[in-house]
């Protein structure tokens, strides 16, 4: 779910200048991670994937106090609030700590400063810490395989264990997703295929009939060519309408097109003359 969250606003500040946001990663990374355990945890909900599972964490001293009234993993009250916010401590302001000291020293290099400063012993120290919470979580891992209790440090510190959310679960997995990917592939395919094959003049020529303002194009600047929006190189006129072209731009419509029409005034092109030339005629075949 944070990596869902990360992706969408990194693309809200796409547009920022690159490597905006890589300075920021832990702060964001906290952001998100205070906002889910603020909507779940916080309000005595499961977090998204627990609730997937239909898992649901439960205070398991006080479950223990109560002795033989837990008979299923469905009995037994939620988290206090000292252990939501503890919970919040270890996991949301433990992981950024850890994150910036480890990137403050990374920076400040300490792991090649001399053997005998500050900055080399706290390297040292901060490499074996990690190597200790490895091995610790490890074991934990073991005990866990083995008794079901504690998936983490944490919730083991905390007493704060899995249990079954609801008795009855519903399995029902929709595809609605999944078909609306599949129906967009398969446009995307057919557009991907049609678009190399379509006429762009017939495709104007059809759509002309339906345009509001049919004379725009006579209304702009009756020198350029109505083409390429530029002043006429080897400037040819159309027949018979004498509206100016570029000769490759006229040309190559014609050559493409046989009923190409003028893009100005809709008339059917029969041939091209150079501009100033009243003897010189290209019919358009």
């Amino acid at each position: 779910m944070s990596a869902m969250l990360k992706e969408q606003l990194v693309k809200v500040f796409s547009l920022m200048k690159p490597g905006f946001l890589f300075q920021y990663e832990p702060e964001l990374d906290a952001f998100l991670e205070f906002l889910i355990w603020r909507f779940s945890i916080w309000v005595d909900k499961p977090t998204p994937g627990n609730t997937l599972m239909n898992l649901r964490y439960r205070d398991e001293r006080a479950a223990s106090m109560r002795g033989k009234e837990v008979r299923t993993g469905l009995e037994g009250p939620g988290l206090t609030v000292p252990q939501k916010i503890w919970y919040c401590l270890a996991t949301v302001g433990g992981q950024y700590i850890w994150a910036r000291l480890q990137s403050f020293s990374a920076f400040r290099r300490w792991g090649d400063s001399e053997q005998r400063s500050f900055a080399r012993r706290a390297w040292v120290l901060i490499q074996r810490a990690e190597g200790f919470y490895k091995a610790a979580s490890f074991s934990n891992l073991l005990i866990f395989l083995y008794t079901g209790r504690y998936r983490s440090l944490i919730e083991r510190a905390l007493r704060a264990r899995l249990v079954y959310g609801s008795p009855h679960m519903n399995r029902a997995v929709s595809f609605e997703y999944m078909n609306r990917q599949l129906v967009w592939n398969e446009f995307s395919e057919m557009l991907l295929l049609l678009l190399p094959l379509l006429n762009s003049s017939l495709i104007r020529k059809f759509l002309l009939p339906f345009s509001k303002d049919q004379s725009s194009g006579s209304s702009g600047d009756e020198t350029a060519c109505p083409v390429c929006q530029a002043n006429p190189t080897i400037p040819f006129v159309a027949l018979p309408c004498q509206h100016r072209y570029c000769y490759y731009c006229l040309q190559t419509r014609c050559a493409a097109t046989p009923t190409f029409r003028c893009i100005r005034c809709n008339e059917a092109v029969m041939a091209m003359q150079r501009h100033g030339s009243i003897d010189t005629k290209i019919p358009n075949n």
